[in-house]
């Protein structure tokens, strides 16, 4: 048997392989799906707080921008009260791309879910996040010899 750290991580990348793909059949990629997901749900953020919201660099950031802004999914926009910071938004054609990418999202999901018990799916999201948040809450006095 794995360890629990190799095994979360080994299962981590299966998944995120599986969901590539699926946004490459999609012609779109996990990272462009994240970006217009996080600026959907958090409209108007700048690009700063975008970039700590999608754990990314800003230079990372900047090169997703880009591309989603020559293909018309979002805008940015000087803050009227501190034209230093740029705001991120979507376009009508970002609401319903990431609308699109929700739904190959949607559909990777079910079929992870498929291949688990009702019971087993939930008792598995419910130790993930439970592991999540007690990491986030012992961030910093972790002692790993």
């Amino acid at each position: 048997m794995e360890p629990l750290g190799r095994q979360v991580y080994l299962t981590y990348r299966t998944m995120r392989d599986r969901l590539d793909e699926d946004m490459r059949v999609a012609a779109a990629s996990t990272p462009q799906w994240i970006v217009l997901k996080s600026v959907g749900d958090e409209p108007d953020l700048s690009q700063r707080e975008l970039a700590d919201r999608v754990l990314v660099t800003g230079s990372t950031l900047t090169h997703h921008l880009d591309r989603l802004e020559a293909d018309g999914y979002i805008t940015r926009n000087r803050d009227a009260s501190d034209r230093r910071v740029l705001r991120v938004a979507l376009t009508p054609e970002g609401k319903q791309r990431r609308s699109e990418l929700d739904a190959v999202v949607a559909a990777r999901d079910r079929h992870v879910e498929s291949l688990l018990t009702t019971r087993e799916a939930a008792t598995l999201n419910r130790l993930l996040a439970t592991l999540q948040q007690r990491l986030d809450d012992h961030r910093g006095d972790d002692d790993v010899d």
